[in-house]
């Protein structure tokens, strides 16, 4: 796992264990509406990537996403542009 994939995982973890502090890194594939996290929840996971990353995402596209997964991929894609 590269650095950008581990600081996502933190983050997205640290979000997701504010719901349910069972959860851990298996979970960060599973379908968006299994961990249940309503939209607020996203936009904030969203925001939380951004401030790690120091990039800027657009919100439309990861409001659409049906798996975590999604969120590492995107968020790796936006971080390695530098």
């Amino acid at each position: 796992m590269s650095d950008i994939e581990s600081r996502i995982a933190d983050t997205m973890l640290a979000k997701l264990r504010e719901r349910d502090p069972s959860l851990g890194p298996d979970d960060l594939a599973r379908p968006v509406g299994e961990v249940d996290l309503d939209s607020l929840d996203l936009v904030e996971l969203h925001q939380r990537l951004e401030r790690e990353l120091q990039v800027k995402g657009d919100l439309k596209e990861t409001a659409g996403f049906a798996f975590l997964d999604e969120f590492t991929a995107y968020f790796v894609k936006l971080a390695s542009r530098g």
